[in-house]
């Protein structure tokens, strides 16, 4: 029995064994051949470039940088401490205040920071007596003269068990054995407030006043205390939490106002004998703020005429990145975050194979990103924007926190240089040159991409283009492919009609092409690229590949180099010389 023969099966012909060896060759190259050209990137961009609108960054030596809302900070107002700074430097806070020109300043100051209570930022000042205090100076200031005009003033208090008697606010001077001035108390744990010689009647005379809160003070709680000086209508207000609990309205039409004297130049003193901590100290024009307006970060709003509620929150835009290549695909994306109970995040995306501004109102839409894994609708890009929205809870008392942003692209790689170019005269119609050059690997030109063959009469000098293929009236695109033609074999032929048919293509012809040349189709009959072949010229071809992203506009990267210049020589007719 011969030995190729088992269980039935004919013995292997020598011309058998090579086909089927050619046969998976070509079959292993097909497999080879689709492969996408693509490269995968990992990104964390750097979170000191993002623009930040309601919202900081946070800094620390030795942590990562860290996003989060702005506090709700005043933006108006002589003086706001929040004690974020240095015992020698209270002011120093996120408010705008710390940061503008003001009449009030601190000319001492002793407190000890504590980090365990607080409701700006992550300290308060604690106060233990008359070892703790700080001196305001106030003389230069429009508050504190002969004439003042309505201001308030508001002191956030956390009362330690000896708060019970202390004094939390004194500006006293004594003229001629009078005592000037005011001073806010705790007695017996209720507030009272001394109002010396600062009603000033027409005949030149000064009176005082006294205003004593019924309610008693909590303990572990943080309280807001606020004064209001009403000197248009001759009043003296005070608050707790908000409601009014004490009043001082000057009667009598011999009041001529409530002032100061105008040699007082003495210091306004916070803490002057206080035990407890003080976060937020506030001197502003106008009427008290409301208690909730003095939430950490800003809460919710709600409007009892429209019965609507809003609450914008803080936003952080990066700067418009660039990816190396045009057709960029988002795969997936992390963002690092902290939300607390309540609060609320979001992240936008926008891209575009076009390059746009970083304002809002132009460029792309912005797509809201739920599942960091689901990205598939998002569009292709080179140019790509991120927006993270963090919103409090309703009540200001936390904030979300963005830590880092890391996500993958991939990177759509033009192709390479078509391999093996030849280029040769035909024999059996003149004027016509035939190519010849091995197929690009890349899945994307074999799919729905093609191939561009430029000539010129000098090697760096093109002068036209021939990308389409005019066959019975149908135009294609170049894809070498024919009845003899193999993947290390691709052919195509061009004569005078191809040139014609590359250089005159009407409105409804370009219709048929595919949208990769539909642009180069408009250049190409506009600017008048291309030229007949002339007998006796010299021509130089250059051939490059281009995949099914490539357009003029928003993929001209999608085409490779252009390969080294090859030459033929036209002949000349002897009838002609």
């Amino acid at each position: 029995m011969d030995r190729n023969t088992f269980r039935g099966r004919t013995p292997r012909t020598k011309t058998t064994t090579y086909r089927r060896a050619k046969a998976l060759s070509i079959f292993l190259f097909s497999l080879s051949s689709l492969i996408a050209k693509e490269n995968v990137t990992l990104l964390s961009p750097n979170l000191t470039d993002w623009k930040r609108t309601g919202a900081v960054l946070d800094t620390q030596a030795g942590k990562k940088d860290i996003l989060r809302a702005k506090e709700n900070t005043p933006t108006s107002g002589e003086i706001f401490l929040d004690f974020e700074g240095d015992v020698a430097n209270p002011e120093f806070s996120e408010s705008a205040l710390s940061h503008s020109a003001k009449t009030i300043s601190v000319v001492s100051s002793s407190y000890i920071s504590d980090s365990k209570y607080s409701i700006f930022g992550k300290k308060s000042a604690f106060f233990s007596g008359k070892r703790n205090q700080i001196h305001l100076g106030v003389s230069g200031s429009n508050f504190f003269h002969a004439h003042p005009e309505p201001f308030t003033i508001t002191i956030p208090l956390y009362l330690s068990e000896q708060g019970a008697s202390s004094v939390v606010l004194d500006k006293t001077v004594f003229i001629k054995g009078k005592k000037y001035g005011f001073s806010l108390e705790i007695e017996e744990n209720r507030l009272v407030f001394y109002a010396n010689q600062l009603i000033m009647k027409e005949n030149g005379t000064t009176v005082s006043a006294v205003l004593q809160s019924p309610n008693t003070l909590p303990r572990k709680e943080w309280i807001f205390i606020s004064i209001y000086f009403d000197t248009i209508s001759n009043r003296i207000l005070l608050f707790q939490n908000g409601y009014q609990t004490a009043q001082f309205e000057a009667d009598g039409s011999g009041i001529a106002g409530i002032g100061f004297p105008e040699v007082d130049t003495s210091n306004l003193i916070l803490a002057k004998s206080y035990f407890g901590n003080i976060d937020g100290f506030h001197i502003h024009k106008g009427e008290p703020l409301r208690a909730r307006d003095y939430s950490r970060y800003h809460r919710v709003k709600f409007a009892e005429d429209t019965k609507l509620a809003s609450h914008n929150g803080s936003y952080v835009t990066s700067p418009v990145y660039a990816t190396k290549y045009s057709h960029s695909t988002l795969e997936k994306w992390n963002a690092s975050m902290e939300t607390p109970k309540d609060t609320q995040t979001a992240v936008f995306f926008r891209g575009s194979n076009q390059k746009f501004q970083e304002e809002e109102s132009k460029g792309p839409m912005w797509i809201s990103l739920e599942d960091p894994k689901n990205t598939k609708l998002l569009p292709k890009f080179k140019f790509h924007q991120w927006k993270i929205w963090l919103r409090s809870d309703p009540q200001g008392k936390s904030t979300p926190s963005l830590f880092g942003l890391n996500y993958q692209i991939k990177e759509q790689i033009p192709p390479e240089i078509p391999t093996n170019f030849r280029v040769s005269l035909s024999r059996e119609k003149a004027k016509t040159v035939c190519f010849a050059w091995n197929s690009n690997h890349e899945r994307e030109v074999q799919e729905n991409g093609g191939y561009l063959i430029y000539f010129g009469v000098e090697p760096d000098r093109m002068i036209g283009t021939i990308f389409v293929n005019a066959n019975q009236g149908k135009i294609s695109t170049i894809d070498g492919k024919s009845e003899n033609a193999d993947y290390k074999n691709l052919k195509f032929c061009a004569d005078e009609d191809t040139l014609i048919s590359n250089i005159y293509i009407t409105d409804e012809d370009a219709k048929s092409i595919p949208k990769a040349l539909l642009d180069p189709v408009f250049s190409s009959r506009h600017e008048k690229r291309g030229a007949l072949f002339q007998e006796g010229i010299t021509y130089y071809f250059k051939i490059a590949a281009y995949n099914r992203f490539f357009d003029e506009w928003e993929g001209r990267d999608q085409k490779s180099k252009l390969s080294s210049p090859l030459s033929v020589s036209f002949p000349k007719e002897i009838s002609q010389r």
